[in-house]
């Protein structure tokens, strides 16, 4: 969104989104004066289209899905502060599509929905399924269909400016970019590494770290043991890389916490190291491998290179459309999302009670 104006708002609406299951730290700051919100209560007007209570807590909770655990309580908030606004976010966007497709008299079939569906699943690697991805990110079925058909809409829409956007953008146009842009394609030199995360809030006492560590410690023993790696990290590890058996890809110098790097650089390709404590938690490592640094050859990249020029205009495209819809309809935020008055706003007149503009 264009403005924040309403955040300090979102923020308050944490205690009653905590009411519908987000989770235990949440829970913690319930009050009873914001128990008063029913789901049916509209907090979004969009003209005269409302987007209720009940469907941003909905939309919250997927987003909240892959919280990572023992966050403090400032950490805590921080998550679901950008979980709300991009939530926020990705509601008014599909009411404002919603409108437009119902506006424009284009209708995308069924057939067209399935063959999207499809393509998504292929989309999604060896193994894995559609109903898997639903599963997994508590989207019921009709809820990606209505999204899948908001998405060719919009790609009907706009299919024009895409072609005539690409048309330029050819190999040579590529190669330009490639020539004009070499840190793009320089890899540094660096290393490749796993891990298995035991995570410590900032917050913890001294027993809640000390058993952490004694977890860490166990893990290492494990895989000194003969343990597998990847899926010992499936299982144990405290961190997002457990879907990928704690595969952390290229870590490059200065972009971990000192402890981690010093770890990560200093350890031999292959063994298990010492357990590595950072601000975040307990760490198992191993490293993987290395690289010099070197220059990716154009034709290495050249095809990714055209797709991903093209990708970014798409994207501004679609942005663009986006800000059009927005700045056709007005937006206003009311209850416990409504923007709450500066002092310095006032004027002595009455204020539109629970009302806020999105400008």
């Amino acid at each position: 969104m264009k403005t924040k104006r309403h955040l300090m708002a979102v923020l308050a609406l944490f205690a009653a989104f905590a009411a519908s299951g987000c989770g235990e730290k949440s829970a913690k700051v319930v009050k009873p004066e914001d128990q008063q919100w029913d789901n049916k209560d509209t907090v979004i007007w969009i003209d005269e289209s409302g987007i209720t209570l009940g469907e941003l807590r909905s939309e919250m909770n997927r987003q909240m899905l892959h919280m990572p655990p023992n966050l403090s309580e400032a950490q805590t908030r921080a998550y679901q502060a950008r979980c709300t606004q991009i939530s926020i976010d990705n509601l008014i966007v599909r009411r404002l599509l919603e409108r437009e497709m119902d506006r424009s008299g284009i209708l995308i079939s069924q057939e067209e929905v399935e063959a999207a569906k499809k393509t998504l699943e292929e989309g999604l690697g060896e193994g894995r399924t559609l109903t898997m991805l639903i599963a997994e990110v508590n989207l019921p079925m009709e809820v990606l269909e209505a999204n899948l058909r908001l998405d060719l809409f919009k790609n009907k829409v706009l299919e024009e400016k895409f072609e005539e956007a690409w048309a330029p953008i050819t190999e040579e146009f590529a190669k330009t970019y490639y020539d004009e842009h070499p840190d793009e394609f320089t890899q540094p030199a660096g290393r490749y590494a796993s891990h298995i995360l035991i995570r410590v809030a900032p917050d913890a006492d001294d027993a809640a770290r000390a058993k952490a560590r004694t977890k860490a410690e166990e893990v290492r023993t494990a895989l000194l043991e003969g343990a597998d790696f990847a899926q010992l990290a499936a299982t144990t590890s405290e961190c997002t890389s457990r879907t990928r058996g704690g595969d952390l890809g290229f870590i490059p110098r200065g972009r971990e916490a000192p402890a981690f790097e010093e770890a990560v650089y200093s350890q031999p390709i292959g063994q298990i190291g010492a357990v590595v404590e950072s601000p975040v938690g307990f760490h198992v490592i191993k490293v993987t491998g290395e690289q010099e640094e070197k220059t990716v050859p154009f034709e290495d990249v050249k095809t990714r290179l055209v797709n991903g020029l093209k990708r970014r205009e798409q994207q501004r495209i679609i942005a663009e459309y986006i800000d059009g819809l927005r700045g056709r309809s007005l937006i206003r935020f009311v209850g416990p999302l409504a923007p709450q008055e500066k002092p310095e706003d006032a004027d002595g007149g009455t204020p539109d009670a629970g009302a806020g503009e999105e400008s």
